[in-house]
C-alpha cells in the first residue's frame, strides 16, 4: 500500500520522497486561525499514487479517489504529527488534524491539499511553523514558487494588513543526526 511509502523508515539514509510544500496562512480580521498546506510531490511518488489510487487510469483523480487517499494517508501520517509543527509565543502546540483534504493530479504530478484550524485564533507575530519530515524519509521543502501567501478564511486576498514571511534555519530541532536544519517560518506584521 502506497500510504506506508509516506512512512519514515529507520534504515533510510536519504530521504526517497520529495516534496513542494506551499502555505496559506489563514486570517479573521488580524489574527491567524489557521492555514492550507498544498504538497507536490516529485514524479516517481506521484507516478506511484497515480498506480495505486488513479482507479480509472484517467491520470485525475475522481472526489472517491481522492477520498480514499485522505482515508488511507491521513492515519498514517498522524503518527509522525503530520509533518507540521507549530508554536504559539514559543510553546508547542498539539498535532492538527487535516480537514478539507484534497488530492489531485496534473501533468501526472500529485498534490495533497488540506487545512489545519488553529485551537483559538493567534497574532501572527507569535506563530512559528514547521512543515518536515524528522525521520528524514520525506524532504519537505517550500517551493520556489509563491511558497508562502496570506489569505482571509472566506478565501480572499489579504487586505489591510501587511504581513511578510521570515524564513530560517532551525538549528535548536535540526534532525538526521543533526545534518538537517528544517524551514522555520515566522511572520513580521505591522
Amino acid at each position: 500500500m502506497v500510504c506506508a511509502a509516506l512512512l519514515p523508515v529507520a534504515a533510510s539514509a536519504h530521504p526517497h520522497v520529495f516534496i513542494d510544500n506551499r502555505v496559506t496562512f489563514l486570517f479573521a480580521g488580524h489574527k491567524i486561525v489557521g492555514f492550507r498546506e498544498n504538497w507536490l510531490f516529485d514524479d516517481v511518488f506521484s507516478d506511484q499514487l497515480l498506480q495505486d489510487y488513479d482507479a480509472d487510469g484517467n491520470g485525475q483523480f475522481s472526489k472517491a479517489e481522492s477520498d480514499k487517499i485522505g482515508t488511507e494517508t491521513l492515519p498514517n501520517l498522524a503518527q509522525f504529527h503530520y509533518f507540521t509543527y507549530i508554536w504559539v509565543a514559543s510553546k508547542a502546540l498539539p498535532k492538527i488534524t487535516p480537514k478539507d483534504f484534497h488530492a489531485s493530479a496534473k501533468d501526472r504530478f500529485v498534490s495533497f491539499d488540506f487545512m489545519e484550524s488553529l485551537p483559538q485564533p493567534v497574532d501572527p507575530r507569535d506563530i512559528a511553523l514547521e512543515i518536515n519530515d524528522r525521520e528524514y524519509f520525506v524532504e519537505v521543502l517550500l517551493a520556489k514558487d509563491k511558497p508562502i501567501t496570506f489569505r482571509e478564511l472566506s478565501g480572499k486576498e489579504l487586505a489591510g494588513m501587511a504581513c511578510q514571511p521570515i524564513v530560517t534555519k532551525d538549528e535548536k530541532n535540526a534532525y538526521y543526526g543533526g545534518f538537517v536544519y528544517p524551514q522555520q517560518i515566522k511572520l513580521a506584521c505591522q
